[in-house]
């Protein structure tokens, strides 16, 4: 056993975060924690790495524990990457600096070499007692994966969050821990890069305990799903594709026994009722025993819970327009510069009714852009954009402002609704906006609440074609899965950009590939085109 959390209690205020939770991790346990934004997730591993402290219950770790964290929040220094990197390597780092010097005393002072040399064949021999030699190798190993090895010279603080972000996973997969605790550890990572870090987690022999809402990323890595719901971890052995049947199963079973015990329950209470009415009608008090007796019978009952299936969701449809005609959008020779850089150049494709596409390539490429000039928000630099007939656009960014940031939730929605407020307060509820809530200043929102409430006012518009950039990006697993359903119910034509390979894998089967200043239209499954981002 490497951590066990007892009887753990978390308030936030007056308000529960978990109650009596327990969760054990073993040595080289693989364990996916999921759960709905706000459940808890991160509390739980900031209180076993001890950031945080529980209210109640008991937190036990394994003498001499080595623990690795990556938060979602990078704190910059002004070390360069390498020496970053291998801080927590004092004693390899000092005899690194050490040979470092004594190289360079070879060159500069000649006369005194058999000395430098006897000195340095010292030092060399420490270092490779250390492992040394191994640790360069594994560096060496681990920021080419994650391609970052032309950053080794830079400072942290020069980098970008995204970088940073990655330097820090780095820098806890080059250490020798025992756990590994990576909240959100995809963020910032093309394919390419998830591909190489799945790899590394399920060969190394860590423990790793994975917030994640990558469900593509926790099929391939972890082999236990611990599912944070309402203040309780339940636990399913398998990985994610196994904990959804599973759940499945559990739920309809506990439909099942609640509408038993249900119909148990209200053939009790009918009797309860008839035994006190026949009681008063002849004045037996044998009949009000009998009553008395099923009461205290029906107190007892372990009562089996309510499915939590009846939460509200997602609105189901878009108010769609009529059919558009045949050939939704056609690019012919289109080019587009950013800057002096091209993007692309000489694209022509045609997407048509109903097609399903979404653009893939590496960050950088265009995807967004391309998005932009279909939508009509840029314009090409070279070549045309047609848009068919009977149109009608429903475009979601990827980055959400405000021109009006004080505007609350409920006046930005109404903008976009013709409904009374009474309504609007009710569809925004919909969305999990609730109450209070919808008196919130947009400029106070989250990267979800923004999707939330975009994809909310999108929902108002007559569309027959939605141009979707990164729509599952900062929502739980549970919302990208409404999200998904709501997209299948679509009837007219979609053009999405998107890294989540489980959203790609399910929805698609067109693909607008950006790739060496190119656009290339291909058909098939998302597992199936082969492109290196």
């Amino acid at each position: 056993m490497l951590v066990q959390l007892q009887k753990i209690t978390k308030n936030y205020g007056t308000l529960p975060l978990f109650e009596n939770l327990n969760l054990k991790i073993n040595q080289g346990d693989k364990i996916g924690l999921i759960g709905a934004n706000g459940s808890g997730k991160s509390t739980v591993s900031k209180i076993i790495i001890g950031l945080e402290s529980p209210d109640s219950g008991t937190v036990s770790c394994q003498k001499n524990i080595e623990i690795g964290y990556l938060s979602q929040i990078i704190k910059a220094t002004e070390q360069p990457v390498r020496d970053y990197l291998l801080s927590s390597y004092s004693k390899l780092n000092d005899l690194q600096q050490q040979l470092t010097f004594l190289e360079q005393q070879m060159t500069e002072r000649p006369e005194e070499i058999e000395n430098v040399l006897a000195n340095y064949g010292t030092r060399q021999e420490e270092f490779q007692l250390a492992g040394g030699y191994e640790l360069e190798s594994k560096l060496e190993m681990i920021t080419n994966g994650l391609k970052i090895n032309h950053l080794l010279n830079n400072n942290v603080s020069e980098l970008s969050g995204g970088e940073q972000t990655l330097v820090e996973l780095a820098k806890i997969l080059v250490q020798e821990n025992d756990l590994l605790l990576l909240d959100e550890p995809t963020n910032h990572l093309d394919t390419e890069r998830i591909c190489w870090l799945e790899g590394y987690l399920s060969h190394s022999k860590s423990a790793c305990l994975i917030v994640s809402h990558d469900r593509s990323f926790l099929d391939n890595v972890v082999k236990k799903i611990v599912e944070l719901e309402d203040g309780q971890l339940l636990e399913f052995q398998g990985n994610y594709s196994f904990y959804k049947k599973e759940k499945e199963v559990q739920l309809e079973k506990l439909r099942i026994d609640f509408a038993e015990q249900q119909k148990e329950i209200q053939k009790m209470k009918l009797a309860i009722r008839r035994f006190r009415q026949w009681g008063h009608e002849g004045d037996n008090e044998k009949y009000f025993k009998k009553a008395k007796q099923l009461e205290k019978r029906l107190e007892k009952i372990q009562k089996v819970p309510k499915p939590k299936e009846d939460k509200a969701k997602l609105e189901k449809k878009f108010k769609e327009a009529e059919r558009s005609g045949k050939e939704v959008v056609l690019l012919n020779k289109v080019g587009k510069l950013f800057g002096h850089r091209i993007l692309f150049k000489g694209a022509s494709v045609s997407l048509f009714w109903q097609n399903r596409t979404a653009i893939i390539g590496a960050n950088g490429t265009g995807k967004s852009t391309l998005l932009k000039l279909i939508a009509g928000i840029e314009n090409p630099t070279e070549g045309e954009i047609k848009i068919g007939s009977k149109v009608q656009i429903g475009y979601l960014p990827q980055i959400i402002h405000y021109t009006e940031p004080t505007r609350t939730i409920l006046q930005e929605f109404s903008n976009a609704s013709e409904e009374f407020e009474q309504e609007n307060r009710r569809i925004l509820a919909k969305y999990g906006f609730y109450q209070e809530d919808v008196m919130k200043q947009v400029r106070f929102l989250s990267g979800g609440e923004k999707i939330r409430l975009e994809l909310a006012k999108l929902m108002q518009k007559q569309v027959n074609f939605l141009l979707l950039d990164e729509p599952t990006n900062h929502l739980d697993i549970e919302t990208r899965e409404e999200i998904e359903e709501i997209l299948e119910n679509f009837n007219g034509t979609l053009l999405v950009i998107s890294h989540d390979r489980f959203f790609l894998e399910k929805m698609f089967d067109v693909f607008l590939v950006i790739k060496g200043q190119q656009i290339t239209k291909e058909i098939g499954y998302y597992s199936d085109i082969i492109v290196s981002e």
